[in-house]
């Protein structure tokens, strides 16, 4: 038993076309700021959030690929393990690899830094193929809260 929940195999991992295409207009990640990342790292080291482990995804432009890097090297640092560190390109036949990838090593977290088109792909695939939690999963605040205009799942 994997544990993961029962899946309708009758949906496709892609967004539909009409919802993919609302993303056409929003910009490209920016880069993360200092403040951004103290953000993300007060969350995450916040007592109550009870996290050593995180798996950190990035899309692959340089913005976010950067803030991956950065936010690594900070968790590291400060006595964090990183379970995974795996990128994904905005256009992919089905995520599954990323979406594995991600969640093989059961982190505690996820930490995401992404353009919103792949993220909500990626998203979309996490909920329907493994035991992702979206309440477990933090990003830069690019994506947060407000990126996806389709109700995907949202970090």
């Amino acid at each position: 038993m994997t544990g993961r929940r029962t899946r309708d195999l009758s949906r496709s991992p892609l967004l539909p076309a009409a919802s993919a295409a609302r993303y056409a207009g929003m910009p490209p990640p920016a880069p993360h700021t200092e403040a951004g990342l103290r953000s993300l790292l007060a969350r995450l080291t916040a007592p109550a959030a009870d996290i050593s482990t995180v798996a950190v995804g990035h899309s692959r432009d340089t913005a976010s690929r950067t803030a991956a890097e950065v936010f690594t090297a900070a968790w590291q640092a400060a006595g964090g393990t990183v379970v995974a560190v795996v990128d994904w390109p905005e256009r992919a036949a089905s995520w599954l690899r990323p979406a594995v990838r991600l969640t093989a090593r059961s982190p505690d977290a996820w930490v995401i830094a992404a353009a919103p088109l792949g993220w909500a792909q990626l998203s979309r695939r996490l909920s329907l193929s493994t035991d992702w939690d979206p309440h477990r999963t933090f990003a830069f605040p690019p994506l947060e809260p407000d990126a996806d205009p389709d109700s995907a799942p949202r970090p």
